[in-house]
């Protein structure tokens, strides 16, 4: 190894240490701490008692009255805990503040009701109507919300710690800032809602539809989000480290600068994604769809993309430190000036993608496919290239050095002015090769190689022998 390439190496791992040092440190924060519930005492005089239609309009009327004339005795705050409000007509009422927690509200109508900062922890709104609700600064921990209809409601700021909300519909509602850790929103209808920095650490999401919502700077880290449809989600910045994507639908999903950290995205649909700088390491993509998908100057260290879909990807400057990328499909995507130190993949497909000045010093790609590639100045000082194709490939001034090039076939490959200084060129297949102006090829390693008439050699070596007499000779 030449001192200019150790040089090279050593810098480029400083520099990968300290951009995953970095990231860690904005990733990896501390896990929020759930709000501990602290149940109050329920003497409600309606406790596990159903609420005739005209008391509760005198409650609520009384609770309007103790909003705006809090000093005066005679109005009192409502106080409802764990009282039978089952199909309830709350249409329109101000119950900011109200005391409902634990209160039984299935199928209650709470349409365009004001419930901002109500206690409502542990009550049962199972298939209520919130549609239009005000919920901004509810306590609703371990509330069930169930198929409720939650349409255009407001919840900025609201306490959802472990809810239940399978099924219910939370389409062109907001709840920015609001927290849904440990909640469980299986199949829940999100669609076009504004989630800005919403926390939902560990929270359920399976088939949940996510199309359209605003999750920019939201925290779901640790999320299961397995089959959920987040096309044209807005997840920029957002914390998604140990999430659960698989077979999730993604099509351009916005995902710049977010953190995937250890994210499982088996089978996801991330066609024309958008991951510009994200961070990704070792994110599991297998079998996943990355076609043109833009992924310029994320971290992928680690990354698995076995069997992923990236053609026409765009990865330029990209981070594939150690990568395992077998049989993943790469054609025509963009790596120019990407970074693969030891990267690996068997049956890797590169063909006719750009790979122009690409770092991958002691990469190992068997069996690959670089036909009609661009790789123009790539550092490939130590690779490990066993059996791979360059038919047609630009190679032009590309760094080859100890490279092992055994059975690879690089026919009509366009080698101007690369360096192959102690590459293994055994049984390498050079027919109409350009290898006029290399440096670094002796007599001795082109004797080892398959090379005909068309192959243009430097003017000091000599044409060997024809391939398949030389290897009968070698094999005796």
């Amino acid at each position: 190894m030449n001192r200019t390439y150790a040089g090279v190496c050593a810098v480029h791992t400083v520099l990968i240490a300290v951009l995953t040092i970095s990231m860690s440190a904005v990733t990896h924060a501390a896990e929020p701490s759930q709000a501990s519930s602290h149940p109050t005492r329920c003497e409600s005089q309606y406790k596990k008692k159903p609420v005739p239609t005209k008391q509760l309009q005198a409650i609520v009327e009384s609770h309007g009255q103790w909003l705006e004339h809090r000093e005066k005795p005679e109005y009192q705050r409502a106080d409802l805990c764990q009282a039978d409000l089952r199909k309830a007509k709350l249409v329109g009422a101000n119950l900011e503040r109200a005391r409902l927690e634990g209160a039984l509200l299935r199928q209650a109508n709470l349409y365009q009701s004001n419930l901002s900062q109500a206690n409502l922890a542990g009550a049962d709104l199972t298939k209520a109507v919130l549609e239009d609700s005000n919920l901004a600064g509810a306590d609703l921990r371990h509330a069930r919300l169930s198929n409720a209809n939650l349409f255009r409601a407001i919840g900025d700021e609201a306490a959802l710690y472990n809810a239940v909300l399978t099924g219910a519909q939370l389409h062109e509602s907001t709840f920015e800032r609001a927290h849904f850790e440990g909640a469980d929103l299986a199949s829940a209808d999100l669609t076009n809602a504004s989630f800005i920095e919403t926390y939902f650490y560990g929270a359920n999401l399976p088939r949940a539809i996510l199309a359209g919502t605003d999750l920019a700077g939201a925290d779901l880290r640790r999320t299961v989000l397995t089959n959920a449809n987040l096309h044209q989600a807005n997840l920029q910045g957002a914390l998604l480290d140990g999430a659960r994507l698989d077979g999730a639908l993604m099509v351009e999903a916005d995902l710049e600068s977010a953190y995937l950290d250890d994210a499982s995205l088996v089978g996801a649909n991330l066609r024309e994604a958008i991951l510009r700088g994200a961070d990704l390491r070792y994110a599991n993509f297998r079998s996943a769809g990355l076609q043109q998908a833009d992924l310029e100057g994320a971290n992928l260290e680690g990354a698995q993309l076995i069997k992923a879909k990236v053609q026409s990807g765009k990865l330029r400057m990209a981070i594939l430190y150690t990568a395992v990328l077998d049989q993943a499909d790469f054609r025509n995507a963009k790596f120019y000036r990407a970074v693969l130190i030891g990267a690996r993949g068997t049956g890797t497909i590169f063909t006719k993608a750009d790979l122009s000045e690409i770092y991958a010093p002691k990469a190992q790609f068997h069996h690959a496919q670089f036909n009609e590639a661009t790789m123009d100045s790539a550092n490939l000082v130590a690779a490990d290239l066993n059996g791979s194709n360059f038919t047609h490939a630009n190679l032009a001034h590309a760094n080859l050095q100890e490279a092992n090039l055994r059975g690879a076939t690089l026919s009509g490959a366009d080698l101007t002015g690369a360096q192959l200084d102690a590459a293994d060129l055994h049984r390498a297949t050079l027919h109409g090769a350009n290898l006029a102006s290399v440096s670094g090829l002796t007599q001795a390693q082109l004797d080892t190689a398959c090379v005909d008439e068309q192959t243009k050699l430097p003017a000091e070596l000599s044409r060997p022998a024809q391939c398949a007499a030389a290897i009968k000779k070698r094999n005796r």
